[in-house]
């Protein structure tokens, strides 16, 4: 199903439950409204008759003349007619145009005993008749002669056709269920539009996005300027676009790096192999050539190991099991190790760290962080200038500093210093020796433990490598 037609359905569905209700609850107040207007219009006249009427102990007389009956205005709902129906059946005063079938009714109704009543009487015309009667008894009548206005009973029956109630009724029935079917249609169909239109942004980014092929990352969706949400769909489509190509490119030269890096030590190995075979070797060159081979083979191990960890994902990145390291303690023990490098004497800590903190990390995993940041400040900088390693901490962050004073980096290069082959320029001017791996690898080690890895050079000064650690305070609060 389309998005068009599955919003216009809620649409629609929404505005027909709305309509319907709206409908359901104005019939049913209109209707009642309409009914007891009718009925009490009807009781209106029953009540001004009865009212003529004086009850006494021992008679009941009729004397309309000597009061105020007024029926008002009965125009809406058509004429009441009414019948007076005294002693012996004796029909005593009637409405002018109440016809006999009425009056029947009347004299039907005196002949039994119920003192007041409703019917609806389909015996007194067609359509139906609305009928009300009460009835009007002295409590002490007397058999005696009476005068032609007193009687023991009265029964005064007022009658009104409901044909112009039921006609309105039906007429307010249909408009009710014409009124917002029309409505609805009108809707239907405009809505439908005005979908159609508001999405038709989906459905041309949806072409757009079709004809883009899978090795295509340059094209980009055109976005409507509406500052609406389709807008920004379009605009975050396109970031996700100039990510995918940031990655695809950066792929593509790794890819291109690692396979010039791994063809020297290959080329080496191959060369040097083919030499070792084309005469007879003593014992000496053999084993020179196999030394030589070893470096080679090292280092080409070296470059196969960096390559796999940068190739893992970051999830796979994060994978080892981390503990708690008291970091002080573990930095002075390492620190012990340094003097087997070369220029040991250059190397000068300063280690400020609180014994109790504590980071979440593996010994390996610091050591060749570490290792890395060392090894490069020395390649860097002259021999005899000092390699310091600063370490201190606060509330939140355990912080490594590792600085030297040599050739520094520039500012173009320094955004690209953590990705994987890059090396600065002033390196490749003087013939530094490296495969730009090693500052990769710090940099997703110091991701995988939590924390990062930033550089501040100036050119021609020095550099200073900062790794900054969270602390663990689970660790601290067990403890």
């Amino acid at each position: 199903m389309k998005l068009t037609t599955r919003v216009s359905a809620y649409f629609l569905v929404t505005l027909a439950i709305a309509l319907t209700i709206y409908s359901l609850v104005f019939y049913s107040v209109t209707r009642r409204q309409i009914r007891s207007q009718f009925e009490r219009e009807l009781n209106g006249v029953l009540n001004s008759l009865v009212a003529a009427a004086e009850i006494e102990e021992t008679e009941v007389k009729w004397q309309p003349l000597e009061h105020n009956v007024s029926f008002g205005s009965l125009d809406e709902f058509g004429e009441v007619n009414w019948v007076v129906v005294g002693d012996r059946n004796l029909v005593v005063e009637n409405s002018p145009h109440a016809d006999q079938a009425i009056t029947s009714l009347a004299i039907q109704l005196a002949t039994g005993n119920q003192s007041h009543g409703t019917i609806t009487s389909p015996l007194v015309s067609t359509p139906p008749h609305l009928v009300r009667y009460q009835r009007l008894s002295a409590p002490n009548p007397l058999a005696i002669d009476r005068e032609p206005d007193e009687f023991d009973q009265l029964l005064v029956v007022a009658s009104r056709s409901t044909a112009k109630r039921d006609a309105i009724l039906s007429r307010l029935t249909f408009l009710v269920t014409l009124l917002p079917l029309a409505a609805w249609t009108v809707a239907a169909m405009l809505g439908q539009w005005m979908v159609r239109h508001a999405l038709r942004p989906v459905s041309v980014m949806a072409e757009q996005t079709q004809s883009i092929a899978g090795s295509d990352f340059r094209s980009r969706l055109i976005v409507p300027d509406s500052g609406d949400e389709l807008a920004e769909l379009g605009t975050t489509f396109n970031q996700l676009l100039d990510r995918q190509q940031a990655a695809f490119e950066q792929q593509r030269r790794f890819a291109g790096n690692a396979a010039h890096e791994l063809r020297s030590p290959i080329t080496v190995l191959l060369g040097q192999i083919d030499v070792a075979l084309r005469r007879p070797r003593s014992v000496d060159e053999f084993k020179s050539t196999l030394d030589l081979l070893r470096t080679k083979t090292l280092s080409f191990q070296e470059i196969v190991e960096a390559l796999l960890f940068l190739a893992r994902s970051e999830d796979d990145a994060s994978s080892p099991s981390l503990q708690p390291i008291e970091l002080a303690s573990w930095l002075d023990e390492h620190a012990e190790t340094w003097g087997n490098l070369p220029r040991d004497a250059d190397l000068q800590l300063d280690n400020k760290l609180d014994s109790s903190v504590t980071v979440r990390a593996t010994s390996i995993l610091l050591a060749r962080v570490i290792e890395n940041l060392v090894s490069n400040a020395m390649k860097y900088s002259p021999p005899g200038s000092p390699v310091r390693v600063e370490a201190a901490n606060d509330e939140i962050h355990a912080t490594i500093h590792v600085s030297d004073e040599g050739c520094g980096i520039s500012e173009a290069d320094q955004p690209h210093l953590f990705d994987p082959f890059f090396r600065s320029s002033e390196a490749r001017q003087k013939g530094i020796s490296g495969n730009g791996l090693g500052l990769a690898i710090a940099s997703r080690i110091a991701s995988t433990l939590g924390g990062t890895l930033r550089v501040k050079s100036v050119p021609g000064k020095g550099s200073r490598f900062t790794l900054q650690l969270p602390i663990d305070r689970s660790s601290s609060t067990d403890g």
